[in-house]
């Protein structure tokens, strides 16, 4: 298979398999060889200053709300999107467990994003490479985003290098259980709204983060 090649998944499919593996989702991270720290790493590249308003884009079940909580502070703002109603379920959770007031989620799809106040960060965990119209959803994310503001986009795929040729078969496979194109290169994407595109690679270059600043 190829990049070309690579076929997305309809929305209605990608949902559904997330509302089924809502419940042990925390425990298939190993299967994308995701390694502690990579989520507070990336969050640490956000930016965020206590009193932000941070939207995250496709938060599932709010594995990175506590990160961007304890970023934005009690003074602050998080706003957590995502179309499968069984993720956010168990954000939920979260949210009532530890009684945060200043956490809010929507059930919508992402391309319909239109949110009453701008944000300071716009923010794609793992989630960019998952969604079917990525255009639509990036457009709809940068447009929420108040001058001067950052998007920013998390996410794992295939290097170009040999360990990259080596893992292109079984990241194939993967993305046949978690829905994701292992081929997206969303700094492309990116350069297409901002020229301030910055890209950091680890984790033997398997995940990025792309930020851009919105002048």
């Amino acid at each position: 298979m190829s990049r070309s090649s690579f076929k997305r998944q309809p929305l209605e499919r990608v949902v559904a398999r997330y509302d089924r593996a809502a419940p042990w989702y925390r425990f298939g991270e190993w299967t994308v060889l995701l390694a502690p720290g990579v989520r507070r790493r990336a969050v640490a590249r956000l930016g965020l200053k206590p009193g932000n308003r941070v939207l995250e884009v496709g938060c599932g079940t709010g594995r990175n709300l506590p990160l961007l909580r304890a970023a934005v502070g009690n003074t602050g703002e998080v706003v957590g999107i995502d179309a499968s109603p069984g993720m956010l379920a168990e954000a939920q959770k979260t949210i009532s467990r530890r009684g945060w007031q200043n956490v809010t989620l929507i059930h919508e799809d992402a391309t319909k994003l239109a949110l009453d106040e701008p944000v300071d960060v716009a923010y794609f965990s793992l989630s960019y490479s998952v969604l079917m119209d990525r255009d639509r959803a990036l457009d709809a994310a940068w447009n929420a985003v108040r001058p001067g503001g950052r998007l920013a986009i998390m996410d794992a795929g295939i290097p170009n290098s040999r360990l990259g040729r080596l893992l292109a078969r079984p990241a194939e496979i993967v993305a046949t259980v978690f829905p994701g194109d292992p081929y997206s290169e969303p700094w492309k994407d990116l350069s297409r709204l901002s020229p301030s595109v910055h890209t950091e690679r680890f984790q033997s270059d398997l995940y990025f983060i792309c930020t851009a600043e919105k002048g």
